[in-house]
């Protein structure tokens, strides 16, 4: 049987020592290929029919299942996920927070109609995936009713908060949450870093009820250089929590005085490589943010992923809330008109606009990195940022162990 497919935008080739590979960067799909493979996929690639039957039809099925092919004109301008604020109000006062903006507590939130009115833009424009955050999004009482119609529009709703909120908030939100965030500073109830001092008891009681009421419970770790010692200190704590973890580094701009004590160094970046290696751990917000390996072309920021803020200004992600880089107001224009539109400097941005990442043989695993660290780092969403060498390692291992796995 011949059929004729067009493959979706997001879809790459490329090979490695040799292997070649076709990949999804909307799912983060891979599919190794053989000669066989290789000539079927170019035939698609080309325009021309296909024999999807004999020894085509494996690969084909694939294909389908893995989302490779375009499925209407809509999905070729698809966004795949969002960070959703609800408020900007926040009880804490954390140093790099990158949600962080003047007066936040004194800031209006928007009305819970002008929120559902956005979730169903984003819904429109194929979000399968969210995040709520803030500020700290238990502030508002009515966040059980959002989470709600999140899922009501069958979105997988995630939610960060500081762990700090009354019992009760919590509770009420949980059946419509599908896991929950809690920003952990310290490793015990003694130590604190960058937020407010005297807070972890009652982040840890709160993740211990999280868990009896049977939530999804993870622990995000914000990196730096005071903490970055004690990574084995941070597992334990989750190990014995039983939830699970990952960690996030803190990105703000090295020239402020007040991240100068911060910053990562070398030496820091080294113990971290040695404990990924080591450890089923991971990075958020960039290559590391998986155990295996995925396609990544691009880090998805501005056209896979967007970040509406609580006034609903959208970004090309949550950690580039930068006036400069928005995109527009979803509360004033169409999200699909704000995203998908030659002024966006995301909408093409790939490995192949970064000049260091252009000729890397992990390229199409990293997608370059998180836009916004290189952003912070050099004024520049074309460059890399210093994660660079702990990320090529990490997917050099990754792939070399792989390769043994089967033989190549």
């Amino acid at each position: 049987m011949a059929v004729l497919e067009k493959f979706h935008s997001d879809v790459v080739n490329f090979q490695i020592d040799g292997i070649r590979m076709i990949g999804n960067n909307r799912t983060g799909s891979i599919i190794g290929l053989d000669d066989n493979g290789t000539n079927f996929v170019e035939n698609i690639a080309r325009g021309e029919e296909i024999d999807v039957t004999g020894e085509n039809e494996i690969l084909y099925s694939a294909l389908k299942e893995g989302h490779y092919f375009v499925e209407d004109e809509k999905s070729e301008n698809k966004i795949v996920s969002a960070y959703f604020h609800v408020t900007d109000r926040c009880n804490f006062h954390c140093l790099g927070c990158y949600s962080y903006v003047d007066s936040r507590n004194s800031k209006k939130d928007l009305s819970i109609e002008q929120l559902f009115y956005e979730l169903d833009e984003l819904a429109e424009n194929g979000v399968k995936a969210i995040v709520i955050s803030g500020g700290e999004p238990f502030l508002r009482e009515d966040i059980d009713e959002i989470c709600k119609y999140a899922k009501k529009l069958g979105m997988i709703t995630n939610i960060i908060t500081n762990g700090t909120m009354p019992d009760i908030r919590y509770k009420k939100a949980l059946p419509y949450i599908d896991g929950i965030s809690v920003s952990v500073d310290g490793y015990n109830e003694k130590t604190s870093f960058i937020r407010d001092k005297g807070t972890m008891p009652i982040v840890l009681g709160t993740v211990k009820m999280l868990k009896e009421q049977g939530a999804n419970v993870n622990l995000i770790f914000t990196l730096h250089h005071k903490n970055a010692s004690y990574l084995y200190h941070y597992k334990k704590l989750a190990e014995q929590l039983e939830v699970t973890y990952n960690f996030s580094i803190l990105t703000a701009s090295p020239k402020e005085s007040i991240f100068a004590d911060y910053v990562l160094r070398k030496e820091d970046f080294d113990y971290m490589e040695k404990f990924l290696n080591h450890n089923k751990a991971v990075i958020t917000d960039s290559a590391m943010e998986s155990e295996g390996l995925s396609c990544k072309s691009r880090c998805g920021a501005g056209k896979l992923l967007v970040s509406i803020a609580a006034d609903g200004t959208v970004y090309p992600c949550h950690m580039l809330h930068v006036q400069e880089l928005s995109l527009g107001n979803v509360l004033d224009s169409k999200l699909r008109d704000i995203v998908f539109n030659e002024n966006n400097p995301f909408l093409n941005l790939d490995i192949h606009n970064i000049k260091e990442c252009d000729s890397c043989k992990y390229g199409n695993f990293c997608g370059g990195g998180c836009r916004a660290r290189s952003y912070l780092q050099t004024g520049s969403i074309y460059k890399n940022s210093d994660i660079c060498g702990v990320s090529y390692n990490n997917l050099d291992r990754k792939f070399t162990g792989l390769k043994k796995a089967y033989g190549l």
